[in-house]
């Protein structure tokens, strides 16, 4: 099982390093601009979350923040491969890392590594919701008004118009909380059949 803990780890660490490698050195949007959006955000996060646990291996006993890690590049993925593909650069390398490789890999973790794993508590997919929460209220406050495109068409109230974005907003929190508590769900289930 460690042999398989640490290759799904490395694997999604090297997959957001490469991708940012690869926005950084070719596209004409640049870093910065991408390290706005959520999707570059949770990657990133994840990358950290993993480095830190192939380092220090006890991280492991904080399910919380791993389940967070592994919901926000969920959200990421979901949500751009059913709203954004039309609206991005499409199935560009970084993109298929980002949003295919790097959640597929985290939900497999998720799945199969950490046996001797603390149960998620009933309250953790709330919490979870937090991060989510912070990068709303930036994006509407500040980012869509950055001088630059909005990086969500679905949050940007001079694209949908203010209505639809609330609405959006509360189907993104019942969906993101939704799946926090499906998380929740398998967490509680495959521990029980380990």
């Amino acid at each position: 099982m460690r042999v398989l803990r640490v290759t799904l780890r490395v694997a999604i660490v090297l997959a957001v390093v490469l991708a940012v490698i690869v926005v950084a050195t070719s596209t004409r949007s640049g870093l910065l601009w991408r390290l706005s959006t959520f999707t570059y955000q949770a990657n990133v996060l994840a990358a950290a979350y993993y480095l830190w646990t192939l380092a220090w291996p006890r991280a492991d006993a904080r399910v919380g923040a791993r389940g967070a890690v592994v919901l926000y590049v969920l959200i990421a993925g979901v949500i751009w491969n059913l709203f954004l593909t039309g609206h991005s650069m499409g199935y560009t390398f970084a993109n298929v890392l980002l949003h295919l490789v790097v959640p597929v890999l985290a939900l497999f973790d998720w799945l199969l590594i950490g046996r001797d794993q603390a149960q998620v508590r009933w309250w953790q997919p709330v919490v979870w919701l937090a991060y989510p929460t912070a990068y709303l209220a930036l994006a509407l406050a500040v980012l869509n008004h950055a001088g630059r495109r909005a990086p969500y068409y679905f949050l940007d109230p001079g694209t949908v118009g203010t209505a639809t974005v609330l609405a959006n907003i509360g189907v993104l929190a019942g969906c993101t909380l939704a799946l926090g508590y499906t998380l929740l769900v398998i967490n509680r289930t495959v521990a029980t059949v380990r």
